[in-house]
């Protein structure tokens, strides 16, 4: 998570974006510092970039983010052994042909997310920005652009009370938007709405396992034989595998135990000089972690 900036306030999100806790996101010369030390430390070989929103970092995006990209350029690799794969999160805001170029060669997959194609209900999640007129549309044209550049583009949707009715209805004409406008979706990952111990929000977007389950059926049965990945990622899949390098370095996890507001922290991850380090100075699972960030080849 290399930001807690972002460009737009859904409803169902959490960010831990107070003054001050902006203050110690890691500068643009320690972000490289972080991720060269992962790769040659800590053995890395698969990053995801998020946030926040990832192309807002530094004073004039996108131009700090391109600088990133380009120093990530050095750990590819035609070795499989060698190569940092990249995915990214983001809003797509920011990210114009410029950025999409930088990315050609470094990123291997760009995930997006729709809840709807409704602007109504887009608006009520907050996925609107005021210099992008339709948030729909501007997905649905950034997957031309990305697959033409030889980039995995990927979908991400999270279920909540908001959408778990209707998106169903919606997926086949998403899928059919896309395509006919030269994009290729080749993942969609379908997150049941997390809790963050906010009753808040809670009570606008929670929705039982039962109702995930049941919107689950509809929507394989229903993109059955479009040949995309689907991937529905239940709460307790998310607490179980929850390890996100936090924008000040530390990492947070999960023990089985926990809920989000008593989710464990790490030092900053540059204090430790491998990954066995880190299993023998914290509590967590390792064949979890390892079962779901472990790259198999």
């Amino acid at each position: 998570m290399i930001t807690n900036r972002c460009n737009l306030s859904c409803s169902y999100c959490v960010l831990e974006n107070s003054s001050a806790q902006k203050k110690l996101e890691l500068s643009l010369e320690e972000k490289k510092e972080m991720i060269s030390h992962l790769y040659h430390k800590m053995k890395f070989r698969r990053l995801t970039l998020s946030g926040g929103e990832v192309s807002i970092i530094g004073k004039k995006p996108p131009r700090d983010f391109i600088e990133l990209l380009n120093y990530i350029r050095q750990f590819r690799s035609d070795s499989p052994q060698e190569n940092l794969e990249i995915e990214i999160y983001t809003n797509g805001i920011y990210i114009n042909n410029e950025v999409v170029q930088a990315m050609s060669g470094v990123v291997d997959m760009v995930a997006m997310t729709i809840d709807s194609k409704s602007s109504n209900i887009l608006n009520e999640i907050g996925r609107k920005y005021k210099g992008i007129e339709d948030y729909y549309s501007h997905i649905v044209h950034l997957s031309k652009n990305l697959t033409d550049n030889n980039i995995i583009f990927k979908l991400h949707s999270v279920i909540s009370q908001k959408n778990h009715l209707t998106l169903p209805q919606e997926v086949k004409q998403i899928v059919e938007n896309i395509t006919n406008y030269n994009g290729k979706i080749s993942c969609w990952k379908f997150f049941q709405y997390m809790s963050y111990d906010s009753p808040e929000k809670d009570n606008i977007h929670a929705i039982s396992s039962d109702n995930f389950e049941m919107f689950t059926k509809k929507t394989r049965d229903i993109l059955n034989g479009y040949n995309i990945k689907l991937h529905f990622k239940t709460n307790q899949e998310m607490n179980a595998s929850l390890f996100n390098i936090l924008s000040y370095g530390n990492a947070q996890y999960m023990r089985s135990s926990d809920t989000w507001s008593t989710s464990q922290r790490t030092k900053d991850l540059r204090t430790y000089n491998s990954m066995e380090e880190l299993f023998a100075n914290h509590d967590i699972n390792e064949k979890l972690f390892r079962e779901f960030h472990e790259i198999i080849r």
